[in-house]
């Protein structure tokens, strides 16, 4: 027995599979065989070496069975979703070159071929673009052809200066080690965005096709929920904008709260303050103390959320990160934090200090009273952000060691 196992070991090794058709199904016994069939179709144009995989997430029509029957592999996926089905699929599959698409008839396998060659021509990620081919009618609703997905594909374009035509395409092809690259882990219908979102941040040579979208061929109705999927899909895509999301909104409070407060700390204590016809009074130092906080906030936030990001979810080097990382340590946060609170202190004491010598009569200070408390809540949120800090920043320069190791290995 054990001669046995060796020679089918050492067979399985010896054939190279090129390409792999990744199918996620669930329940759908009605279409998988044209899917099937359509797959090879396009193998056979090609010229490679293939194979089908269904990834099944826990069909109960007898999928399974069918797709063994075709030829098909079939790859069990305990975990439910769209994004778990192909993760799972695509780890499993054998080929250099992988093409992912609805196992529905939506779409044409058969035009996979010109996605394929270009992935042949040294691109690493090619997408079947719907809106600039052809989309039959009743295969995609009014509010996923006019509203969904266009909005979706403008956000992904400007956050990530992108030029995508059709962000939720389901027909794709890209090499199996782009996809390793990118390290996906959504499981639901949010993994199409995070291919692409982390495709353009690696900067990945990326292409598109036109392609058909046809009805799907299914007796039910489809498993996408079109508001709460386009939802997950937004989450997803603002998760890696820091700039746009923290940074810009954070700079434009911080700046609008310190010009506002350093213009009324310079008046004479109670007057107004007059900007044009605009008339500044006490009331706004608490805007200007909301406005300074919250901005510095978004910024600290912005700059964790990124730094999160590099090390545990596209595991991406960055200059300007390593910068930061190498001039920024605990310390210095410390020792800012520091400062902050003993200027804002320094100020609340210089209040309690007047209100002392006029034998604690009426004090008119609430502009320096609340500028001293955003000073040292500043240095509390420096400090406590900077411990959170610390552990990533760890984490980045470990991951940094390691990977100039294997460079120089």
């Amino acid at each position: 027995m054990h001669s046995t196992t060796r020679e089918d070991t050492a067979r399985s090794q010896m054939e190279t599979i090129d390409l792999s058709f990744v199918l996620p199904c669930l329940n759908e016994v009605r279409t998988l065989k044209i899917c099937i069939e359509k797959a090879k179709t396009a193998i056979d144009r090609l010229g490679l070496c293939g194979e089908i995989v269904v990834a099944d997430n826990g069909s109960t029509d007898g999928s399974q069975e069918l797709a063994k029957s075709l030829g098909a592999r079939v790859v069990e996926v305990p975990v439910r979703g769209y994004g778990a089905a192909l993760t799972w699929g695509i780890r499993a599959a054998r080929g250099e070159f992988i093409v992912m698409g609805d196992a529905d008839d939506s779409y044409d396998f058969r035009e996979a071929v010109p996605l394929v060659q270009k992935l042949m021509s040294g691109y690493d990620l090619v997408i079947g673009t719907r809106l600039k081919g052809q989309i039959i009618p009743g295969a995609m609703p009014w509010k996923n052809r006019h509203i969904g997905t266009p909005a979706l594909t403008t956000i992904v374009n400007l956050l990530y200066h992108a030029k995508f035509s059709d962000v939720n395409s389901g027909m794709r092809a890209f090499s199996k080690r782009a996809f390793l690259q990118l390290d996906m882990e959504s499981p639901g219908m949010e993994f199409a965005s995070e291919m692409l979102v982390k495709s353009a941040i690696l900067d990945l040579k990326i292409s598109e096709v036109p392609i058909t979208l046809h009805p799907d061929g299914r007796d039910r109705a489809p498993h996408l929920r079109p508001w709460s999927d386009g939802w997950r899909h937004l989450k997803y895509i603002l998760l890696f904008a820091p700039k746009y999301v923290y940074w810009i909104p954070g700079l434009l409070l911080i700046a609008f709260g310190l010009s506002l407060s350093g213009i009324l700390n310079l008046a004479p204590g109670g007057e107004s303050v007059y900007v044009g016809d605009l008339r500044f009074n006490d009331h706004w130092i608490v805007v200007s103390a909301l406005s300074s906080l919250l901005g510095y906030e978004l910024l600290l936030t912005g700059l964790l959320a990124h730094l999160y990001t590099l090390t545990h979810r596209i595991r991406r080097r960055s200059k300007r990160m390593d910068w930061v990382v190498k001039s920024i340590s605990i310390e210095k946060i410390i020792l800012f934090s520091l400062v902050m609170f003993g200027i804002g202190l320094g100020i609340e004491l210089s209040i309690v200090r007047t209100w002392v010598d006029a034998d604690f009569g009426p004090l008119y200070a609430i502009r320096p009273a609340v500028t001293g408390m955003v000073f040292i809540l500043i240095g509390a949120q420096t400090l406590f952000s900077g411990l959170f800090y610390a552990v990533l920043s760890e984490r980045y320069q470990a991951e940094k060691y390691q990977s100039d190791r294997r460079d120089n290995s």
